[in-house]
Formats: structure tokens, sequence, C-alpha cells
């Protein structure tokens, strides 16, 4: 079993800015004066979207932030240990006997995942998928395209950038049905509903997000 103790204090924890109020299409927050829980946001009612649920564990501010960015950047890989187990606490609160078949990391491409080293997503959900016994799912789905980062561009710059890069073998629909996509922040959603949609295209029935943070642009 894997071990839940974490280098993480109580006080930090808690200044945390956790989301809680958010569409349980693609994470985005509520208007405050919305406090339905099972809300669709304005958004996802007028596009086409092949996300099913997202679970957004905090808004990505202070000091959640610093955690993810010296992951990505500074190669602190003791903080995706921390994230995995904050995301695993979640999820044991709100979705038990709901879990998937398999989990999947937002894959990257194989030029980003060598100049960096590792795959943040993948190394933020190791440990969740061990102590949940869900396989992690790394060789059906493949970034085919190296795309400009995401956090350079605006909402339609975004959806352009990410159109056709991913690539999904036929096979992983034989095996599973029900899937997640982890990623480390939604922004947009662009990312994650084409790499969503190009799942559904292959045959999966169900496909989840589940992501540390949820920002908006303009933040």
């Amino acid at each position: 079993m894997v071990s839940r103790a974490i280098s993480l204090c109580k006080s930090c924890e808690e200044d945390f800015p956790v989301l809680l109020d958010a569409c349980k299409t693609c994470g985005l927050p509520l208007d405050a004066a919305n406090e339905s829980n099972s809300a669709v946001c304005g958004h996802c009612l007028q596009i086409s979207t092949y996300v099913d649920y997202t679970l957004c564990l905090y808004h990505y501010q202070a000091p959640l932030d610093y955690l993810i960015t010296t992951l990505k950047y500074n190669q602190q890989l003791s903080h995706a240990t921390i994230l995995g187990h904050l995301l695993l606490a979640r999820l044991e609160g709100e979705v038990i006997g709901n879990y998937p078949d398999c989990i999947i990391p937002v894959p990257l491409h194989k030029r980003r995942l060598v100049k960096r080293g590792f795959n943040q997503s993948l190394e933020i959900v190791r440990n969740v998928a061990e102590y949940l016994n869900i396989p992690i799912e790394l060789t059906s789905v493949k970034r085919k395209k190296r795309t400009l980062a995401q956090a350079e561009l605006n909402a339609v710059q975004r959806k352009k950038n990410v159109k056709g890069c991913f690539d999904v073998k036929i096979e992983l629909a034989e095996n599973y049905s029900h899937v997640v996509i982890i990623d480390d922040v939604v922004t947009t959603g662009s990312t994650i509903n084409e790499l969503a949609k190009q799942l559904k295209k292959s045959g999966i029935k169900k496909v989840g997000v589940w992501s540390i943070a949820r920002a908006v642009l303009g933040d």
C-alpha cells in the first residue's frame, strides 16, 4: 500500500484556493450566485464537448501554482507526490465507486519529454493509480504533432494549436470503456477536449478529467 504521509503542513494546505463551485463538465468556476454542484456552465452548453465530467481541485492561484510551476520547470519531483496525495484525498471523498478503467496522463511530444525529462501529469498520478489499483495507459495514446506551448496562446490559438495532435490506437477501446485524462492544469480545456474527441472516436464510451488546478485566461 502507498504511504499517505506527505511533506505539507496543515496550515499550508489550508492556504490552497479550493475550487468548490465548478462546472461538472469542464471544471470552470461558476458564478458565485450559482450554488448547484450539478450545474453546467454556459460555455459547455454552447460548444461540442467530448468530456463527460471534470474534477479540478483548486483555482490556479498562489500558493498552489508554485508547486506546479516548480515541478514542471525546476524538476521538483517531490511536489508531484504532494499533488498526487491531494488528488487522492479528494477522490476518496467524492468519487467512491465511480473510478475509471484506466488513467491517461496527457502525453507530451517526444521532444518536449526529452527536454523536460518527465511528464508531470504521469508523476502526479503514479501513487494515485497504485493506491486505487487503476492501470496507467502510456502506449495507446501519442502526441504526434509538436505544438506550441499553450501558455503562450489565447483561447482561439490554443484550440487551433492542438487540433489533430493526438493519435489513439483502436485497441484501447477493446480493453477499456471508461477512461480518465489526468492533467496538471486546465485553462481553456482545448487540449483535454481534443484528446477526449480522439478517445471517443476510437470507441471509448466515457471520458473524464482529473486536474490539480483550473485556470482562467486573464487571471
